[in-house]
């Protein structure tokens, strides 16, 4: 098994955060490394071609050329190359395809045994590369862990931008076609795939132990409510600054970090509440330990619009592996077993979620506590890396079986 992913190593995650103009890519990254992590923990020692996936230099990342001289190490050992690729803006793609397709021909010149070329998300320069290399030996098989779809992962309103993405969007659909499995976020996401009758299995997520923090303070005095993740829109971000506006209790606070579209309208809004904190982009580390410290998860996410079919959205995940309390509405693309362990909104409206975030944090701290105890023992037991990568390592085999 090949794994051909765009993870940090531990090696570079400090220097990639420094160079990051506009955040990186944490959600992405813990599941990739969560999946390395499953494989390893079901004796599977995978060889990685990775090249992280960061900004486009000159907006977006600070360096021309992303590159490393030190040999790269997962949780368990395995070493590993993280390659040098050009970060130009547009050129990224074909740099990444050009650096992709030499280390597999170079490094993995197998015609003789069944090689699987596992992806993560749908990447065109990483597709291409992979299917270049099936052309040239025929026993190989690609499998491709479909993160996102394209078409929903921004809502960018910029002409060329939107343009490009069209392209590469047909590419993208070409290259599909020739992909034999499939590992899906969502049971949905298969409506808009050509997977016909290939194999799939649906992964929503995996809460890795090394994501675990220790050594945080608890929070005694207030009631914290956290928002963590994108502040876009889209999202609902807004809606829950304003229902947190409505509700008048100078005990609680509503933290919130990330970075978006909305950001310079909550920070104007903070200045107007004090209760309202807007603590900017923060380390994962840090924002693992706010989770714990908080009395409230939310996730303002309505069931509006079509993507909320597509996705599974990954601070679910982390929420619910925090041991506190969450609240969530219910989306499409979540599984129905999620919410025996968390609290939901059943309305839409500003109204309705002030009502429910103030009922719950009505609550006694012990029944707080039980709830959120047993959404962590459900996250730690059935959606741990070992459980849900056996999914994938069982379909693979009868992939490369049959």
């Amino acid at each position: 098994m090949i794994l051909i992913f765009g993870h940090y190593p531990i090696e570079e995650y400090q220097t990639i955060l420094l160079n990051s103009k506009s955040g990186a890519q944490f959600a992405a990254d813990a599941l990739q490394w969560s999946f390395i992590t499953g494989f390893e923990e079901n004796n599977i020692l995978p060889k990685i071609i990775n090249l992280p996936y960061i900004g486009s230099f000159p907006k977006r990342y600070s360096k021309l050329f992303y590159e490393t001289n030190k040999l790269c190490y997962t949780f368990n050992n395995n070493t590993y190359a993280s390659y040098k690729f050009c970060n130009l803006s547009l050129y990224k793609m074909i740099s990444r395809y050009y650096v992709t397709k030499k280390s597999l021909f170079n490094d993995f010149n197998n015609k003789h045994n069944t090689q699987t070329l596992v992806i993560y998300s749908v990447s065109t320069p990483f597709l291409k590369a992979a299917i270049d290399y099936k052309r040239k030996f025929a026993l190989t098989k690609i499998c491709v862990i479909v993160a996102d779809l394209p078409e929903f992962m921004s809502d960018s309103k910029n002409i060329l931008y939107r343009l490009l993405k069209n392209i590469d969007g047909n590419n993208v659909n070409k290259y599909l076609r020739q992909v034999d499995a499939f590992v899906l976020l969502s049971e949905n996401m298969k409506e808009r795939l050509p997977i016909n009758n290939k194999p799939y299995v649906v992964v929503e997520g995996i809460y890795n132990k090394h994501d675990e923090v220790d050594n945080f303070e608890e929070i005694s005095n207030v009631k914290q409510i956290l928002y963590s993740g994108t502040l876009a829109y889209r999202y609902g971000i807004m809606n829950l600054v304003h229902a947190f506006s409505k509700i008048k209790n100078d005990n609680y606070r509503l933290v919130i970090c990330g970075d978006g579209d909305s950001k310079e309208e909550i920070i104007e809004l903070s200045q107007k509440d004090s209760r309202i904190n807007y603590l900017g982009s923060l380390k994962r580390e840090e924002v693992l330990k706010l989770q714990k410290q908080s009395s409230l998860l939310v996730n303002p996410r309505t069931p509006e619009g079509e993507f909320t079919k597509y996705s599974f959205p990954s601070k679910t995940m982390e929420y619910l592996a925090s041991g506190t309390p969450t609240l969530l509405y219910k989306l499409p693309g979540i599984p129905d077993e999620y919410y025996n362990f968390c609290f939901t909104v059943e309305k839409l409206g500003i109204d309705e979620l002030a009502y429910k975030i103030d009922e719950i944090l009505s609550k006694s701290d012990k029944e707080l506590k039980e709830i959120g105890d047993k959404a962590r023992e459900f996250i730690l037991e059935k959606k741990n890396p070992k459980v849900q990568c056996a999914k994938v390592i069982d379909m693979i085999n009868q992939l490369c079986s049959g």
